[in-house]
């Protein structure tokens, strides 16, 4: 384990996004219920890439592997049939979970379904979202799932994967206490989205993992993003109870947790053989 590689990681990621929320916790947060903070979303647009800066920083200066691209998962992405492929399971697998986790809180009477006229038409424009939305998402996993996650490896499959999570749902306390998400400054809701990343974040780990590369996992966060809100708006009637129904609530973590179950009785949580990287760099024979 380097210690201090992670330390490292943490400090600036962390850092870096507590910094951008300072002027909006300045100007007086984002106000659940009401008129969102101007400067909320673009200044945490920016601080979204702050996992990718900590990544690309501690990478060269403190981890130093063998090889770069190959430990953050950037390259190489051969066989292409591999990649396509976990990044497909990614990509749709992601609108399943969002499904599920309705179908699950209707189940249990939780909120009502509802399919509007205009529902295909509002449902179509998913795709789109989810591929642009991608392109933010991609500097959170290049952070915890191109660097932590191969990062925390020695500690073994499932300690790694449970403690990415934790700290990756701790890195989003600054935005939560200023209401993101669960629409309240209570505490509380961190440890929910602890929850909620640490249940994820072993999908997108187990992609990381089994293509060894870290674009499955980046358009499986972005299908996630890109497709939830919308799914809930067209097909859920229920108002704010239908945070329960998201993968932030109970009955989406319920959805994911059965994925993940399935996943692990198969024993496919394992890197695969081409797919692990290097931890260490070669020692060079020394000159004479």
């Amino acid at each position: 384990m380097n210690w201090t590689a992670i330390i490292t990681y943490v400090v600036i990621s962390f850092g870096i996004l507590a910094l951008m929320e300072v002027p909006v916790y300045l100007t007086g947060g984002i106000a659940p219920g009401g008129e969102p903070n101007p400067l909320f979303f673009p200044l945490t647009a920016v601080g979204m890439f702050s996992p990718a800066i900590a990544a690309l920083i501690t990478t060269f200066a403190v981890q130093r592997p063998a090889h770069p691209a190959r430990f953050l998962g950037l390259a190489p992405v051969r066989p292409w049939r591999r990649t396509i492929a976990y990044s497909l399971i990614g990509f749709f697998g992601s609108w399943v979970i969002g499904l599920l986790g309705i179908v699950i809180a209707f189940a249990f009477g939780v909120v009502r379904l509802q399919v509007p006229a205009d529902a295909a038409q509002m449902l179509a424009v998913v795709p789109l979202t989810s591929l642009v939305t991608a392109a933010l998402t991609f500097g959170e996993e290049l952070g915890w799932r191109g660097f932590l996650l191969p990062a925390l490896r020695p500690l073994g499959t499932w300690p790694a994967l449970i403690g990415h999570g934790v700290l990756w749902g701790l890195w989003h306390t600054p935005a939560i206490l200023l209401g993101y998400n669960y629409n309240t400054t209570n505490p509380i809701a961190v440890l929910l989205m602890i929850v909620t990343t640490t249940t994820i974040g072993c999908f997108y780990g187990w992609l990381r993992m089994r293509s060894g590369s870290v674009y499955p996992s980046t358009f499986a966060h972005g299908a996630l993003n890109g497709s939830t809100g919308i799914f809930l708006t067209v097909l859920v009637s229920g108002g704010a109870v239908s945070i329960v129904a998201s993968p932030l609530g109970w009955a989406g973590w319920a959805g994911i947790c059965a994925i993940v179950l399935v996943l692990a009785v198969a024993r496919t949580f394992r890197w695969a053989p081409q797919a692990a990287p290097r931890l260490k760099a070669t020692p060079r024979a020394p000159s004479r």
